[in-house]
């Protein structure tokens, strides 16, 4: 059998976006991978847990920039306006914690470490979000306009983070390779 040559997303490209401006994200670097006739099926277990992490950070893209996308060019930064964008932020980073959380441990040494990393990160962004916008809810004054805009910056910054979460994890050997090329949801705009 003739060896295939698949391409294959870089999974650290996952937070290479700019989703605060509304622009679509650009399209991650790729890489060939061309597995031996002798490599095996991928593990479904890491095919798995590989899609439900991808899947979850590229569904809050894929939400966050339609959110952005509905906004319009040059808005004015109101009080109803900033409750709604931080109540909707709140929403999609605590959906992503929600399903890495039910992701099980990770068949990949280092995967779990990555995870808790991820989960760490928009769980910040999520009860930032959430409580700027109590705060924003229940006062009137400049201090609490002033915190719910920096409560914002916070909810943002899993999208303006471009670290490689997996940086910690090696994915070079044959069968990890072949995993990450069969998780379906590791190709951006898939989720």
């Amino acid at each position: 059998m003739k060896p295939k040559t698949l391409l294959v997303p870089l999974v650290g490209a996952l937070f290479a976006v700019t989703a605060c401006s509304g622009e679509a994200p650009s399209a991650p670097p790729t890489v060939t991978v061309t597995p031996t006739s002798t490599a095996s099926e991928p593990d479904v277990r890491t095919v798995a847990w590989l899609d439900g992490m991808c899947g979850a950070i590229y569904g809050f893209v894929k939400a966050s920039n339609e959110h952005a996308s509905r906004q319009s060019s040059g808005v004015e930064v109101t009080r109803p306006w900033l409750s709604d964008n931080l109540g909707v932020r709140a929403q999609l980073a605590g959906k992503v914690v929600e399903e890495l959380n039910a992701l099980p441990a990770s068949p990949i040494p280092g995967g779990d470490t990555a995870k808790k990393s991820l989960v760490d990160s928009y769980t910040t962004a999520r009860d930032a979000a959430a409580e700027g916008k109590r705060k924003l809810d229940s006062s009137q004054s400049q201090t609490a306009l002033d915190a719910a805009l920096k409560a914002l910056e916070s909810a943002q910054k899993p999208l303006l983070e471009t670290t490689d979460p997996f940086a910690s994890v090696k994915m070079e050997t044959p069968d990890l390779l072949a995993a990450v090329a069969a998780a379906k949801k590791c190709v951006p705009g898939a989720s």
